[in-house]
């Protein structure tokens, strides 16, 4: 009986299980069909939303376009213009080196047209010698057959009058030839400082250095100078500046001396400064001065690295550049040094283009750095061209500048067409109007050197200043100077002034000779 209910029992469960397992595939069968009919529907409804999405994007677009559309033709418009102005700006840069590059071709064959004519008149200079030795040798013979006299007597009269003749007739032509020489070089001189000077377009800057701080009132003057001038001395302390109190009816001001251009200005700004202070005390004139010399130490700096930019040379060495600052502060007969330098390079990049077998960067750079020495002060020894060149030699620039710096001024016989161009240009930037002034005392001294150098020759009987020293006339003793001395004498004196002199420009010599003859009919 036991064994019977166990019996039905399992037999119930299975049959239990079977009813489940089949309503669990019926069920999951339902579930699959209805999951296929949810993902057809979403398959349907994605496909219309993209549908209306794609619509949207294209209205979105074609909105877009209608708004923006004037503005893109109008962009259209202005990119075809500027073309336009590109293209003709070209082609006009394109026309006017071509025309420029046959200026200088032209230019070129005058200049080689000219030399070959020197050299052909050499060749039949040397020419003419050789037939007058050889009618010499014939005449000497000629007359050793027919005359009485010592041959010998004969020989030596005939030379002497034929060397003199010759040395007569040679001088004669080399003075010739050299003034036509002059006349072409000066013409083709003329001409291409004419081109450069049209293309410089720099400003000549008018600032002039000024050492001198006035005080508007009493009251002012009274808190400068605090109790037994204490501020004022202990300004001089830190600046190194010696400061001066001059006292007018109509004013009063403080006159500043010192070596360095630097300190003094520093002193003239701290000064100003000091102007408007309430109640300045020493600590206020030390907080005045380190803060003014911070700025001046920037500005340097600034002036320096502005310059070298402005010239293309942005790799020079830092110690360079700012030495070339400093020249701000530095003044040459009242021409500030610091614009000086800059138009000597710019001056030298421009006859160097017109020129030609230098080039430009090279020639901006050696014009940019030739009076960097006058930065320096009194305690280092030398000329400011000897100087600048050791310096800049020892900051790792080429040979070629150093050697260009250090003759300008010809304390090294200039051997490089570089060198040349540096002189010239340095020339040009400090003789031009207004670049330069001196005193009354430097002009008379100046005066007085030529003079003494002109009258220290043996049979000048005077000597004429003209041109404001830019010209010097030698009235000469014609018994003692013939026309062939009269030309040595010129040239000696000229020699004599570049080795003693120094002057911004060139001075003309002129040697006069004057041979007078006088009678008295009765």
């Amino acid at each position: 009986m036991i064994i019977a209910a166990v019996s039905g029992v399992l037999l119930g469960a299975l049959i239990v299980l079977l009813i489940m397992r089949l309503q669990n595939a019926s069920l999951l069968r339902e579930a699959q069909a209805e999951a296929k009919q949810l993902l057809a529907e979403a398959s349907d409804r994605a496909e219309g939303l993209k549908e209306e999405a794609q619509l949207a994007a294209e209205e979105i677009e074609d909105a877009i376009w209608a708004r923006h559309e004037g503005d893109l033709n109008q962009l259209e418009a202005k990119v075809k213009e500027l073309d336009e102005k590109m293209r003709r700006a070209r082609s006009q840069i394109d026309r006017e080196y071509n025309a420029d590059r046959r200026e200088i071709e032209e230019q070129n064959e005058e200049l080689v047209k000219h030399e070959t004519a020197l050299r052909e008149r050499l060749q039949a200079l040397e020419q003419l010698r050789a037939k007058n030795e050889t009618y010499r040798k014939e005449l000497l013979a000629a007359l050793e057959k027919v005359a009485a006299v010592d041959p010998a007597q004969v020989k030596t009269e005939l030379v002497a009058r034929a060397l003199q003749d010759a040395d007569i007739d040679a001088t004669r032509k080399a003075q010739a030839i050299e003034e036509e020489v002059k006349a072409e070089a000066e013409l083709i001189a003329k001409r291409l400082l004419t081109n450069v000077l049209n293309r410089f377009q720099r400003p000549a800057p008018t600032e002039r250095g000024i050492g001198i701080v006035e005080i508007p009132n009493p009251d002012v003057k009274k808190r400068m100078l605090g109790e037994a001038e204490a501020n004022i001395r202990e300004l001089e302390r830190l600046t190194g500046v010696q400061l001066t109190l001059n006292e007018k009816e109509t004013s009063t001001t403080f006159q500043l001396a010192s070596y360095d251009p630097v300190a003094r200005e520093v002193t003239t700004r701290t000064l100003e400064k000091l102007l408007h202070e309430k109640s300045p005390t020493i600590d206020s004139v030390r907080r005045l001065f380190e803060k003014t010399q911070g700025e001046v130490l920037r500005r340097i700096e600034n002036d320096g690295n502005k310059i070298a930019a402005e010239l293309g040379a942005r790799d020079l060495n830092p110690e360079i550049k700012r030495r070339l600052g400093q020249l701000r502060y530095r003044y040459s007969f009242a021409q500030n040094q610091h614009y000086h330098v800059a138009e000597v390079g710019w001056l030298c990049g421009l006859l160097a283009s017109e020129l030609g077998g230098v080039e430009r960067i090279v020639a901006k750079r050696a014009g940019l750095l030739h009076d960097v020495g006058k930065s320096m002060d009194h305690a280092i020894e030398g000329g400011h061209a000897v100087i600048g060149a050791e310096f800049i030699a020892k900051h790792g620039e080429s040979s070629e500048v150093v050697h260009a710096v250090k003759a300008h001024h010809y304390e090294e016989q200039p051997s490089t067409d570089l060198c040349y161009l540096v002189i010239a240009a340095d020339a040009i930037s400090g003789a031009r109007p207004g670049a330069r002034r001196s005193t009354v005392s430097v002009y008379n001294q100046k005066i007085e050197v030529l003079s003494a150098i002109a009258d220290g020759f043996p049979g000048v009987n005077k000597t004429l200043i003209f041109n404001a020293g830019r010209e010097v006339r030698i009235l000469v003793d014609s018994r003692r100077i013939n026309d062939k001395k009269a030309l040595d004498l010129c040239r000696q004196i000229a020699n004599k002034i570049e080795e003693e002199c120094q002057y911004p420009g060139q001075i003309k010599v002129v040697v006069v000779r004057e041979t007078m003859a006088s009678a008295t009919a009765r």
